[in-house]
């Protein structure tokens, strides 16, 4: 009942909105819609740069926003609270409605971050992306997928037709970002902060993230967003970005689907691992792919159900898969040791976790282990072999996280090192 108010005190919110539109105070005619840019900003590319695009305002509150009449490039004036401390910053709502055309999109986080991840609502320059990407991207186009309910597992997708391994699926954006750490602030405050992100994001997105699932209690929206939003990074900062369509797919310890992200646009592509068959659910694991059983439904049990899935459902199977994944973490622990630092026992090692993801379906994991294999032939001196394996990890998560992900950031600069120091 509590649900059905509350969808309804929201329609009344949409409508009212829609209705206050016709009357523009005094105020908002002086608004200046295209203020000159102060501050430094890149988000479409190095390639054909303009001028006008590298140019963003400074950080802008509520106080700020009404004193300038400007709160560009924000649909609506920032709403914002004070923190606890009077040392740290306010927490402020900012909405833009045109995202990638007309995607709505609210960002919950400090005037700062605001500001220096301006960039995030820019189109990329398309000829950058391609080239830094290293192939086209290409989403399938009508989707390959419905959303159906799955009785006992509530809403879920299947494929409607042959979905062929490494076929991009989706791609979506966020409609709520909200910083992670909300401590300096008083709940309640978030809350009002959570209901304004929501009523101004344009209905249909709004109404749509209301129908997500929620397992946590409390405020609902705040519950939709613990039980379903992703960690992603803005401006270097950890927050939580809430994918509604993405977050139709339930979990699966062996999933047939992995997700691919850009930090640069906050983009989040879903792939297929693997072919998937007409009528299959498509799935993909909440958790990180190579933890135990146990760790995983510990974890699990904390969005409210049991896992089902293939791997969970036998045994037999769980418990081999329990016994690789032990063997991969105590593999790695051996390449710690400095009596193992040896090119044969080392090879020995990296080729037995290779062929351990593989029967345990942890590609997207293995350019993480190609960096510590790099790594620990770096440290044997072996710069040419360390290289090798740095070319492998950037390939992996180029592939597997993303083209701009903070792991394929990492592994390009530790690689760029690499061939410096093979250069000298």
């Amino acid at each position: 009942m509590k649900y059905c108010i509350l969808i309804l005190a929201l329609r009344l919110v949409y409508v009212a909105a829609e209705a206050q539109k016709a009357e523009v105070p005094d105020w908002l005619k002086e608004y200046n819609f295209d203020p000159p840019g102060e501050c430094s900003s890149d988000p479409a590319g190095p390639l054909n740069p303009r001028e006008s695009k590298l140019l963003c305002p400074l950080p802008v509150d509520d106080k700020s926003a009404f004193e300038k009449r400007s709160w560009h490039p924000w649909t609506y004036p920032p709403m914002c609270m004070e923190a606890e401390n009077e040392t740290d910053p306010k927490l402020c709502v900012y909405t833009y409605s045109k995202l990638r055309g007309d995607l709505g999109i609210s960002l919950i986080t400090t005037p700062e971050t605001a500001a220096s991840g301006i960039g995030i609502l820019e189109d990329p320059d398309p000829k950058w992306e391609e080239w830094v990407r290293g192939i086209p991207l290409t989403v399938s186009d009508p989707p390959p997928y419905e959303v159906v309910d799955l009785k006992d597992k509530g809403m879920g997708v299947v494929a409607n037709r042959t979905i062929r391994k490494d076929e991009v699926v989706m791609l979506r954006h966020p409609v709520i970002v909200r910083i992670l750490d909300p401590r300096p602030w008083k709940p309640k405050d978030v809350m009002k902060l959570l209901h304004r992100a929501t009523v101004q994001l344009p209905q249909k997105q709004g109404l749509e993230m209301l129908k997500l699932a929620h397992s946590k209690g409390g405020y609902i929206i705040d519950d939709i967003i613990n039980t379903n939003a992703f960690g992603v990074l803005v401006d270097g900062v950890d927050h939580s970005g809430l994918y509604v369509d993405v977050a139709r797919l339930n979990h699966a310890c062996k999933p047939n689907m992995f997700s691919r992200f850009s930090s640069t646009t906050l983009g989040m592509e879903v792939v297929a691992y693997r072919d998937i068959a007409p009528g299959e659910e498509l799935t993909f694991s909440y958790l990180p792919l190579n933890l135990a059983s146990e760790q995983r439904q510990t974890l699990i049990r904390e969005w409210g159900f049991n896992c089902s899935c293939s791997l969970c459902a036998s045994p037999d199977d769980t418990a081999l898969s329990d016994r690789r994944r032990g063997r991969i973490q105590e593999l790695l622990a051996e390449l710690d040791d400095p009596d193992v630092r040896k090119p044969g026992l080392v090879k020995k090692r990296i080729d037995e976790i290779l062929d351990l993801c593989e029967k345990e379906g942890l590609a997207a994991q293995i350019g993480d282990f190609y960096t510590i294999a790099a790594e620990v032939y770096l440290s044997m001196g072996d710069i040419g072999l360390a290289r090798r394996y740095g070319e492998l990890a950037v390939g992996e998560l180029r592939h597997y996280a993303g083209y701009d992900h903070e792991r394929t950031k990492s592994a390009t600069s530790f690689l760029e090192k690499l061939r410096r120091e093979e250069s000298v």
